[in-house]
């Protein structure tokens, strides 16, 4: 099924990945799978702020989820900033090697999580909770739809069934996205306009950086539209 690629793909659940199946058939579950985290994250973080300080309920619910991805999408934004590159549906290099800076990037990242969540109006948490793995599960599934990339292994017509799935996943992302109505609605028309120019403006200048959509590349951006998005909802709170 694409929905085990989809799993497979997004987050630790040790389901095999079936290369006879192409990622770009499991796209429309990426928004859907961002709904799922997003949910057993708030019941997290609510028993996270039943036992914990503020502060250390908000790192530990960020952890978790970088936890539930197995943490691939803050290994991307470390090997994004030291140059590697593998392609959509090859995953990663079979040995990790860093080097610090792109340490020093998978970790600014993470505590700009953490300290945008701990600073936020305690009213917005639940909500940027939600709302920050859909954001960035459908951050990769647009930039799987736009980006020109290696998953195309012709250059004909695109199979009819991709282009169902991909029509699903802007309707499910586009869907999802009317969370945003959590917020007071001047917040969500930022919140909204800024997701998506961040998004658009970082697959333009980094699949131009890296010759084409990679995996690094995927994974960085949805970690960037989660910082982003909680950074913003903190700073408009």
């Amino acid at each position: 099924m694409s929905l085990s690629n989809a799993l497979s793909y997004l987050t630790v659940f040790p389901i095999p990945f079936k290369k006879h199946l192409p990622l770009n058939r499991s796209v429309h579950f990426f928004p859907l799978v961002g709904a799922g985290m997003g949910s057993l994250l708030v019941l997290a973080f609510l028993a996270f702020q039943a036992i914990l300080p503020g502060w250390l309920a908000c790192a530990a619910t960020v952890a978790l989820l970088e936890g539930m991805t197995g943490g691939i999408h803050l290994r991307a934004v470390a090997e994004l900033l030291d140059g590697r590159r593998t392609f959509p549906g090859s995953g990663f290099a079979p040995k990790p090697e860093y080097h610090w800076r792109g340490i020093a990037a998978a970790v600014l990242v993470y505590f700009v999580k953490v300290n945008g969540l701990a600073h936020m109006r305690p009213d917005w948490q639940l909500f940027a909770v939600l709302l920050a793995p859909i954001l960035g599960r459908s951050s990769q599934a647009l930039g799987i739809i736009f980006s020109k990339h290696r998953l195309e292994t012709s250059r004909g017509p695109k199979d009819p069934a991709v282009r169902r799935r991909q029509k699903r996943a802007l309707f499910f992302t586009a869907a999802l996205l009317c969370c945003m109505g959590l917020f007071p609605w001047k917040a969500a028309a930022i919140l909204t306009v800024g997701y998506f120019l961040s998004v658009v403006s970082a697959y333009r200048l980094l699949n131009r950086r890296m010759d084409g959509l990679t995996v690094q590349t995927l994974g960085a951006v949805a970690e960037f539209a989660e910082a982003g998005f909680i950074a913003t909802c903190s700073a408009l709170s």
